[in-house]
């Protein structure tokens, strides 16, 4: 009887050892670690969807419509998931004054292409970015954004512009590239007696009419070491424009008087001008890179060449251009971590060749970015390499905005209401205005 209850309680004593083993080894030494089933395994073998990213918007605004940037909007989807950038359009007629408004209320888009002058520095409308980025840039681009040695935008691919003109139509008149404006009005006379209109031009567009003038003054006044010293001296307040531009300005109206402008183009939208002459129904047209993209989706056969703008004096020839847009960072943005990502980016070749892509024909101002020439450049590139490319209006400083009085006042000239002498007249004063209003 013994030996049985001793049996027994060996038995149930060697059970008892192994479930309590099985229990303080089941992780280590337990069977197949299927069998053993933790609370959580079946959760975390759940194939889950990823938490989509949370985008932050930041709005950027620019005067050029966005076949102009999108191949620089697609960069930024690709290589910024984190941000959203919103695209804003603003026709250039009315660009600063809309983006002035926003910004005096305290809103206004967080990137801003252009408007950056010592007078919208000084109230603060634009974030320092010297720290940042002064080092990047050439002084050649930032100077005209740079103010008590602090700068205030990035400055994009160069921008020019000059006469574009339709290659065949040339070759089947058997008409020369002209060298000066006398030449250019004996093409426009063959032209004309062909039914041909020899320049399209959106002269409802002041800026427009504004740099139609300033190609020639640049050839015959401005493109001078003496003109540059007046340049220079008219937007410090020291010289006046009708002293300066009356003659050049006087000759320019031999457009009107040859029959090239007329009044009816007072009515002409750009557009409606790049319809015409990539159609063939206008010979010329004067413009820059930024509509190169919409001349080859309206006449993807055309052969277009560019000429640089003329004056009565011959030589190379002038553009008109400079530094092209530069973006600066409202001061005011809620999300400036996120823009500060978007100019991170614009910062970069790849950034600067994304924003060239839509406006070729320009160089970067950003250290170590070359950009290659198109072949519809070719005719320009004697103007180029003697570095005859110009906007004057970048050294007017706070006066910048007399540009557009300069442009409406020619289309009053086109109108017969003023005279050259007038029209500058006018410029000289809302130019006081402005040098006063900044003081």
């Amino acid at each position: 009887m013994k030996r049985t209850w001793l049996v027994s309680a060996i038995a149930i004593l060697t059970l008892s050892i192994l479930f309590t083993g099985c229990g303080k080894n089941s992780t280590d030494n337990s069977s197949p670690k299927e069998n053993v089933t933790p609370k959580n395994t079946t959760e975390s073998k759940e194939t889950k969807d990823p938490e989509p990213v949370k985008k932050v918007k930041v709005r950027l605004s620019y005067w050029n419509k966005e076949d102009s940037v999108k191949t620089l909007l697609q960069l930024f989807k690709d290589k910024l998931p984190d941000v959203d950038v919103e695209y804003q359009f603003i026709d250039n007629k009315t660009y600063a004054d809309v983006i002035k408004t926003q910004l005096a209320a305290g809103e206004g888009p967080d990137i801003i292409g252009g408007i950056i002058d010592a007078n919208t520095v000084k109230t603060g409308y634009f974030e320092d970015l010297t720290e940042r980025y002064a080092s990047k840039y050439y002084e050649t681009g930032t100077s005209t954004v740079t103010f008590d040695n602090k700068l205030y935008g990035l400055p994009q691919a160069s921008w020019f512009n000059g006469v574009f003109y339709n290659v065949e139509l040339f070759t089947k008149y058997n008409l020369k590239i002209p060298t000066t404006l006398d030449e250019y009005f004996q093409v426009a006379d063959v032209l004309k007696k062909n039914g041909i209109k020899p320049q399209a031009i959106g002269l409802k567009n002041p800026n427009v009419a504004g740099q139609s003038f300033l190609g020639l003054a640049l050839n015959d006044f401005i493109g001078t070491e003496e003109g540059k010293k007046w340049n220079n001296d008219f937007g410090k307040g020291n010289a006046k424009i009708a002293d300066a531009l009356e003659p050049a300005l006087t000759t320019w109206t031999e457009y009107l008087k040859r029959g090239v402008f007329t009044k009816d183009m007072l009515g002409l939208e750009e557009e409606q001008a790049i319809d015409e002459f990539t159609s063939g129904k206008a010979a010329m047209f004067q413009a820059g890179p930024w509509y190169m993209e919409t001349f080859k989706q309206k006449a993807p056969n055309m052969k277009i060449d560019m000429f640089p703008n003329l004056g009565t004096k011959g030589g190379p020839g002038w553009m008109v251009g400079g530094p092209g847009v530069s973006f600066g960072l409202n001061a005011k943005s809620e999300v400036k971590d996120a823009a500060y990502k978007v100019l991170d980016l614009l910062s970069t070749p790849e950034g600067q060749y994304a924003y060239w892509a839509d406006n070729k024909g320009g160089s970067s101002f950003l250290k170590g970015v070359t950009f290659e020439m198109p072949a519809e450049y070719n005719g320009a590139q004697e103007a180029f390499k003697e570095g005859n490319v110009m906007f004057p209006v970048n050294n007017w400083g706070v006066a910048f905005a007399a540009f557009t009085d300069l442009g409406k006042g020619i289309q009053e000239l086109i109108a017969g209401i003023k005279t050259p002498h007038q029209v500058l007249e006018a410029v000289d004063k809302k130019a006081t205005e402005l040098l006063e209003k900044s003081k």
